[in-house]
């Protein structure tokens, strides 16, 4: 590492380095006072990523396929248990609904409305809601 610093390109494409830069840095240089530093530090690298780096190299020849089947182990057997629980729930007795007391959908989303169409409303003098939705959209 300590050789890119103020490296430049020399005329037979070697890198040369910048004296100045060079000595600049060479005091926070770890390979100043020790020059098998940077070889001893990639050995170490190197042997703390090798197992990750043949996981890695393992996971390159599975595909899509392979990576489905393998969550297919977990969910398959997850979406039959959620499966049967909603059976379970929708086949329990829910209580009866009193058809005679209830209120259809129509009447709730309209209570309160008057019945006139949209250019009676508008033509009115009072600002109504149907007015205000019939102008904003």
């Amino acid at each position: 590492m300590s050789r890119m610093w103020g490296s430049r390109m020399d005329t037979d494409g070697d890198e040369a380095r910048d004296p100045q830069v060079a000595s600049a840095l060479g005091s926070v240089d770890p390979s100043h006072a020790d020059p098998g530093y940077w070889i001893r530090f990639q050995s170490r690298v190197m042997l703390g990523a090798a197992p990750e780096l043949a996981r890695r190299r393992l996971m390159a020849d599975f595909g899509v396929a392979d990576v489905v089947s393998g969550w297919a182990r977990a969910l398959v057997p997850t979406a039959v248990l959620a499966a049967a629980v909603a059976t379970l729930l929708l086949l329990r007795q829910a209580p009866a609904v009193d058809v005679a007391n209830s209120v259809p959908l129509e009447d709730v989303l309209t209570a309160g409305l008057e019945t006139q169409t949209i250019p009676e409303a508008l033509a009115q003098d009072e600002a109504s809601a149907i007015a205000f939705a019939a102008e904003r959209f």
